[in-house]
C-alpha cells in the first residue's frame, strides 16, 4: 500500500555529515547529538549508522529516558551516552540508572553537583561538568569551579551565539571559558574539553580555542542542515526527506474558494488546478504553511494554497500532476531554511515535529 506521508531516513547521509565534520577539525573526537529523536530522524537510526564511524567519541541525549532507550535498543556499552540535561535535581535513582546503564551524565547546577558528590555511589559514575559563562541556561558558575572535588570526565560550555564567533556575546564566553582553563588543567589534567556545537565547527577558523579542545558536539549540521542560514553547505546531504502523495486534484474556476474558511480564492483568468496531499498539521505541515509554504515536484517548486488542515494540504499544480503523484516537503530539493522561514520558525522544529503516523524508510 502506497503510504499518504512518509519519511525516509539516509545512513549513508549521516555518515557523509559525520566525516565532513571530522574533517573540519581534524583530531577532535565527536559527540553526535541525538536527543529529541536524533532531530526527529530517530535516535536509534542515527546512533547505529554512526557507531562505527573513526572519531565518534560519544553519543549525546538530553533526558534519562533517552539515554536508556538508546543503551537498551543499542546493546552496546563501549560507546558512552551522555545525558546533557536531566540531573537535577540529582537523586540516588540518577546514580542508578547510571551504574546499571553505564549512562554519563552533566552536571549542570551547584546543589545537585555537591549532592552527587556527596554520595558514595557517585564514584562509580564518570560524569561532566558544564559551567556557564554567559548563556545563562545551565551551567554552574565559572567561580564555583572549586566546588567540584570528583574528577570530572570532561567540562565544557555551551555557546549562545557561535553562528556570530565576534559578536560581544561569543568573545565574553570564550574570555571566561578560556580563564577557566588554567584552573581546569591543574586540578583535573585528565578531563577533557569541548565548546563546539554546529555552528562553532562551521565557523572553526575563527575560534582559535578549538587548537585546546579534545570535543566537539555535532548537532543540526550532523543531519544534513547547515547550522546557519549564511553558512555554506559543504557537502552536506539532508538525512532527512519528507514526501507525501497526491490524493486528488480539482479544477478551480475563477473566484472558486480552497479549505477551512475559504482563505485562498482562484484568481487565475482561465483557471488552475489543486492537487490535495495526504499530509497536514497532524503529520507535522505546519499550518503556519498555510498559503505560504511549497512543495517540490522534481525541480519545480509548487506554492500551498488555503489553510493546512490536520489530515490535508492544498497545493497548487501543473496539469500535468496526477493523482499518486510524490511532492516533497523536505529534502535536499528543499532550501530547510526558505521552507521554516514561510513557517515562521526554524528548520529544528521542522525536523522534529514529524508526526507519528507518518510511515518510515530507510533512505
Amino acid at each position: 500500500m502506497i503510504p499518504r506521508a512518509e519519511v525516509t531516513v539516509s545512513g549513508s547521509a549521516l555518515r557523509n555529515n559525520f566525516r565532513i565534520l571530522r574533517n573540519k577539525v581534524p583530531g577532535l573526537g565527536l559527540i553526535p547529538m541525538v536527543k529529541a529523536d536524533a532531530y526527529g530522524h530517530g535516535a536509534l537510526k542515527a546512533a547505529r549508522s554512526l557507531i562505527r564511524e573513526k572519531g565518534l567519541h560519544a553519543f549525546g541525549v538530553a533526558s534519562f529516558r533517552e539515554a536508556v532507550e538508546l543503551r537498551l535498543a543499542l546493546q552496546d556499552a563501549r560507546v558512552p551516552v551522555m545525558v546533557f540535561s536531566d540531573s537535577a535535581p540529582w537523586t540516588p535513582e540518577h546514580s542508578s540508572l547510571c551504574i546499571r546503564y553505564r549512562l554519563e551524565p552533566v552536571l549542570s547546577e551547584i546543589e545537585s553537583l555537591l549532592h552527587f558528590q556527596s554520595l558514595r555511589e557517585s564514584r562509580r559514575v564518570p560524569y561532566h561538568v558544564e559551567l556557564n559563562t554567559g548563556m545563562n541556561r545551565l551551567g554552574i558558575p565559572v567561580e564555583s569551579l572549586s566546588c567540584v572535588q570528583l574528577p570530572p570526565q570532561s567540562v565544557f560550555t555551551h555557546l549562545a551565539d557561535a553562528d556570530h564567533p565576534r559578536s560581544p556575546l561569543t568573545r565574553a564566553q570564550m574570555k571566561r571559558f578560556e580563564a577557566a582553563l588554567p584552573v581546569i588543567r591543574s586540578r583535573f589534567p585528565a578531563a577533557l574539553l569541548h565548546f563546539a556545537n554546529s555552528s562553532a565547527i562551521w565557523n572553526h577558523r575563527d575560534f582559535p580555542l578549538l587548537r585546546d579542545m579534545d570535543l566537539v558536539r555535532p548537532g543540526l549540521s550532523l543531519y544534513g542542515i547547515r547550522p546557519f542560514k549564511a553558512a555554506r553547505e559543504d557537502g552536506l546531504l539532508r538525512a532527512m526527506r519528507f514526501s507525501s502523495r497526491v490524493l486528488n486534484r480539482i479544477r478551480l474556476e475563477p473566484g472558486d474558494r480552497v479549505g477551512y474558511g475559504g482563505t485562498y480564492v482562484c484568481r487565475a483568468r482561465g483557471g488552475e488546478w489543486v492537487g490535495v496531499i495526504g499530509a497536514g498539521y497532524a503529520d507535522g505541515v505546519f499550518r503556519s504553511l498555510s498559503n505560504s509554504g511549497f512543495a517540490m515536484h522534481g525541480r519545480k517548486k509548487l506554492p500551498f494554497i488555503g489553510r493546512v488542515s490536520m489530515d490535508l494540504s492544498a497545493i497548487r499544480i501543473p496539469s500535468s500532476v496526477r493523482v499518486g503523484d510524490e511532492l516533497v516537503l523536505w529534502g535536499d530539493e528543499v532550501d530547510p531554511y526558505e521552507q521554516a522561514e514561510a513557517a515562521g520558525t526554524i528548520p529544528y522544529e521542522i525536523t522534529t515535529r514529524i508526526g507519528a503516523r507518518v510511515e518510515r524508510a530507510d533512505g
